[in-house]
């Protein structure tokens, strides 16, 4: 694993299936990708296989994900389980995230317009985050979050 650099920017991911457990998804990353671990740094849970809401830390910041070629060095990845192509995420797994994005936005001085969804960058052909995941309104949401805790 590549050690993770300057943090620039905090992707978000969709894992494209609502049945995976953090074993399965390992699985998948492990055995199937062949990376060392699963790519993400942090997983949302939804509610059928992980507890809806919770945070997963899956890969410790210090290592680059594997998550978005050419820009794992210097971003954090987060992956909400489901298919957000299909469904929306629940309620606990936007308030897990958002508060997740807002204390990562801290840490790493990140602005919340450098919060990106995965189909964001050149060449990525996948609608990653899915097709329903609104990143805009997200990034509005952080963006007025971050201004609500300064004051």
């Amino acid at each position: 694993m590549q050690p993770l650099k300057e943090v620039k920017r905090i992707v978000i991911h969709h894992t494209g299936r609502e049945d995976y457990s953090i074993e399965s998804l390992k699985d998948f990353h492990v055995l199937k990708r062949g990376w060392e671990e699963i790519g993400y740094h942090f997983v949302i849970g939804n509610g059928i296989n992980t507890k809806d809401g919770k945070i997963y830390s899956c890969r410790e910041e210090k290592w680059g994900g594997a998550h978005v070629l050419g820009f794992n060095k210097d971003s954090v990845g987060i992956a909400l389980i489901g298919d957000f192509d299909d469904a929306l995420p629940s309620k606990k797994q936007m308030e897990s995230l958002r508060l997740l994005l807002v204390k990562k936005i801290k840490k790493y001085s990140i602005r919340p317009e450098n919060i990106k969804g995965h189909r964001e960058f050149s060449g990525v052909l996948k609608t990653c985050p899915g097709k329903l995941f609104n990143l805009e309104e997200l990034r509005a949401d952080i963006t007025d979050a971050v201004q609500r805790s300064r004051c």
